[in-house]
């Protein structure tokens, strides 16, 4: 019953969590996507294997540590709260790549496997290849890493809890607000509503990338 009675605040802070966590998923697969070709092109094994343990490196990382050394960084030249959300966003990002390169590294060889042969043979384009036969080769993975990371990214309260505002609070910094407050049942009501927009980008990624899948 909590959910037809929220707070005000909680509306936009839950829109701000959406949009930073398609943004954040967008990006971070996006690099990871790229990462994953490179590392499938012919060349030394052993450069393959320290590329993407540069990658995974990222996971020992905090982004609440990342994310003050970038504050401490771009105060003195240009810093607003409305940088936060894209300092967020751009951290998260970057600690979301290690999660979708292990998804996309084996779909990738996989499709190169299979078809790279026959693209040589037909004389393929390298962009009309990638368009037309790697990307819908792996659009299950695609969509698994892409729900996944963006499910992750709606409910980080690291950066956003020491350099949000009022006007940038993301849903996770709103219900420890009114957790601090003692307001349980709201809070409550706002965990819910944050479960729920976590799965539900998950579950809609994810059944994008099985509805097409060609398999």
């Amino acid at each position: 019953p909590g959910l037809l009675s929220l707070p005000p605040n909680v509306p936009p802070a839950a829109l701000r969590s959406l949009i930073v966590a398609l943004a954040l998923g967008a990006l971070a697969t996006s690099l990871a996507l790229a990462i994953a070709w490179t590392l499938n092109t012919p060349g030394a094994r052993w450069r393959d294997l320290l590329g993407e343990g540069m990658v995974l490196v990222g996971l020992t990382a905090s982004p609440l540590v990342i994310g003050t050394g970038l504050f401490v960084l771009i105060r003195p030249l240009l810093y607003s709260f409305a940088v936060a959300l894209w300092l967020m966003a751009l951290v998260n990002a970057a600690l979301g790549v290690p999660f979708a390169l292990r998804i996309l590294v084996p779909a990738v060889a996989q499709v190169r496997r299979s078809h790279e042969r026959l693209a040589q043979q037909l004389d393929l384009p390298p962009a009309l290849w990638r368009r037309r036969v790697l990307l819908p080769g792996i659009r299950r993975p695609l969509g698994l890493a892409m729900g996944l990371v963006a499910a992750f990214s709606t409910g980080d309260l690291g950066i956003i809890a020491l350099f949000g505002s009022s006007t940038t609070e993301t849903l996770p910094l709103v219900m420890f607000g009114l957790m601090g407050a003692y307001r349980t049942q709201e809070a409550l009501s706002a965990a819910l509503l944050l479960a729920l927009m976590a799965f539900g980008l998950f579950a809609v990624f994810d059944h994008w990338g099985r509805r097409h899948d060609p398999r």
